[in-house]
């Protein structure tokens, strides 16, 4: 899942996540994608843009974003 497409309170509904995984995609078998993989790739993620100095935007509340369409 692209980080722009999480919402807020996905560790609830991460089961349901999972098995509509492949509805827009034919994805191969994603059974070792577990909360815990999640949870570990974005602390490393995290870590490597604040160990080299990239941008990156933390978002750890409510992201109310106002957009004009």
């Amino acid at each position: 899942m692209e980080g722009c497409y999480i919402p807020f309170h996905w560790k609830e509904d991460f089961t349901d996540i999972k098995e509509h995984a492949d509805e827009i995609e034919q994805r191969m078998d994603d059974t070792w994608c577990t909360m815990a993989s999640v949870l570990e790739d974005n602390a490393y993620y995290l870590e490597m843009c604040q160990k080299y100095g990239c941008n990156y935007i933390l978002i750890d509340d409510c992201y109310n974003v106002d957009i004009e369409l």
